[in-house]
């Protein structure tokens, strides 16, 4: 027997497979880093790509606005903000001049272990620490993208004289891959400005690790553009959320920088045709609410046979992430919900589309009137969860992916290229 751990919130559990059935674990090689997380960062600062120095860009009675990205591991964070911070400082900009903003986007909270990383770090003590969520009305009406996005951004740092944004790359299942945009867009808009961004999803066939041709994309460097970025900070990081490298400056520069440097890191060999998929979201990162969990099942839906069975991890502390899990729970068609669209519906689809196929079992902290609806199995634990799964199947072939959310199968139709 082989047991098999996987991510799930901010611990990890584990699934026992019996060896003769364990296609694979199919996780990327993981890099070490070379350096400091601190010192990587300080480096990337000192020579930004396409765009001024710090010190070139602020001057007297200058105000400096940080977007951070809210789901950025805290280590991460710490280590990217404290040497802007430091710098700033050194250039005479008053520490109450200096707002950090976390980025959440629609969320309803922070997480908290990124709120406390900024909060006793030495080098941020007497910086301003805003938070956006869902409930922030404090925006400023941008107009709107060439898609018809309407942009209504955080107004903090709409207001800031000079803009900061960062965020950690990796795959994404709207833009392509994450990095400093997304501390933009959804980071710091309106629920009605991320619901209207996302709607594009429905007009093209959108893949994570896929940046050409992606609608989507386009429109979030555009809300990016207009909202603002003088300074980009990408980080890239392993599968375990340590910091590799890190590139500063332009915004579309550096994004296409921090995505060639990820190279093949996450993509993973998976064989198609299993009988059971056991995947994990990623952890914490990833599965605060079922809404950012659901693109876990994307590629087991595709790897697993017709009639099996996917066991997907994730926690979901903050809940099901989008009402649209509720409202259109009962809704078949996909035209039906492409009609009805509201926020979640994407993620919604792909829900559907793995219980159309299989059967899906789920382990997380939902309770199970929030969870049964939608035609899955909810389990207490992933050896629960398998037990159920391998009950009467004749076929057990068993494929395990633990960082479902930001890995990309080999294989699978989906290619790396730079941003256009």
């Amino acid at each position: 027997m082989v047991e098999c751990w996987l991510p799930y919130g901010g611990t990890e559990v584990y699934v026992t497979v019996d060896m003769r059935d364990l296609l694979s674990i199919a996780e990327p090689v993981r890099q070490e880093p070379q350096l400091n997380a601190r010192e990587v960062v300080s480096r990337a600062l000192a020579e930004p790509r396409g765009s001024k120095k710090l010190e070139d860009m602020v001057g007297s009675d200058c105000t400096v606005s940080i977007a951070l990205e809210g789901t950025t591991m805290p280590a991460n964070a710490v280590a990217a903000i404290a040497p802007i911070v430091t710098q700033l400082v050194n250039l005479i900009i008053p520490r109450d001049k200096i707002t950090i903003i976390v980025a959440n986007g629609i969320r309803q909270n922070s997480a908290r272990e990124l709120l406390k990383a900024l909060r006793v770090s030495d080098d941020l003590k007497g910086v301003n620490l805003i938070e956006h969520t869902s409930s922030t009305t404090s925006l400023a009406n941008l107009g709107e993208t060439k898609q018809r996005t309407p942009l209504t951004i955080n107004k903090a740092y709409i207001e800031a004289k000079v803009k900061i944004a960062v965020g950690e790359v990796e795959t994404d299942g709207y833009t392509g891959f994450t990095g400093a945009h997304t501390a933009i867009l959804p980071g710091l808009a309106s629920i009605e400005t991320v619901e209207a961004h996302r709607r594009l999803v429905l007009k093209g066939d959108v893949k994570p690790g896929v940046v050409e041709l992606n609608h989507l994309k386009e429109d979030a460097l555009e809300a990016a553009k207009i909202a603002g970025c003088d300074l980009a900070i990408q980080l890239v990081t392993n599968s375990h959320g340590k910091l590799l490298s890190a590139f500063a400056g332009a915004l579309e520069e550096t994004w296409g920088q921090a995505i060639y440097s990820l190279g093949a890191s996450y993509q993973i060999n998976a064989e198609a045709g299993a009988d059971i998929v056991v995947v994990s979201a990623g952890g914490a990162k990833h599965d605060y609410t079922l809404y950012s969990s659901s693109y876990a099942l994307q590629w087991p839906t595709r790897l697993v046979k017709k009639g099996g069975a996917i066991i997907l991890l994730a926690e979901c502390p903050e809940g099901l992430g989008a009402e649209t899990f509720t409202s259109l729970a009962q809704v078949e068609q996909q035209s039906e919900l492409e009609r009805r669209y509201a926020l979640g519906a994407e993620a919604l689809q792909l829900l559907k589309a793995a219980t159309a196929k299989s059967e899906v079992f789920i382990v997380s902290s939902l309770p199970r009137y929030m969870i049964e609806p939608l035609g899955v199995t909810v389990a207490r634990t992933g050896n629960d969860a398998y037990s159920k799964a391998v009950e009467g199947r004749r076929g057990r072939r068993t494929l395990v992916i633990p960082y479902g959310c930001s890995t990309v199968p080999v294989g699978t139709p989906a290619t790396t290229q730079s941003p256009q």
